[in-house]
């Protein structure tokens, strides 16, 4: 599923975390989605990071790929992104 980013605002923080963000009218792909504290996150095909984010779980440490919310995407019409829309599309993972 194509999609066009329609935020590309990082706080200053996000920005030295994540080296690679999406960019404002830019077209990318879905590469996977998944669930987080902060709600829905996409993985892009086209913006690879990193794994330098971290979450515990069971008194354990996982490390991931930052993801990027759903909020900051719409599709080609320009309607915003849905998880009802995308988890037709690709497969949902939670993080």
């Amino acid at each position: 599923m194509d999609i066009i980013c329609i935020d590309d605002n990082f706080t200053p923080e996000q920005m030295a975390e994540i080296p690679n963000r999406p960019v404002k009218d830019q077209i990318y792909s879905i590469r996977d989605v998944v669930k987080s504290a902060n709600g829905i996150g996409l993985l892009l095909n086209e913006i690879q990071n990193p794994q330098n984010g971290w979450v515990m779980r069971n008194g354990m440490k996982f490390t991931f790929e930052p993801n990027f919310n759903i909020r900051r995407f719409s599709d080609l019409q320009q309607q915003p992104l849905s998880y009802e829309m995308i988890k037709q599309v690709e497969k949902v993972t939670s993080r």
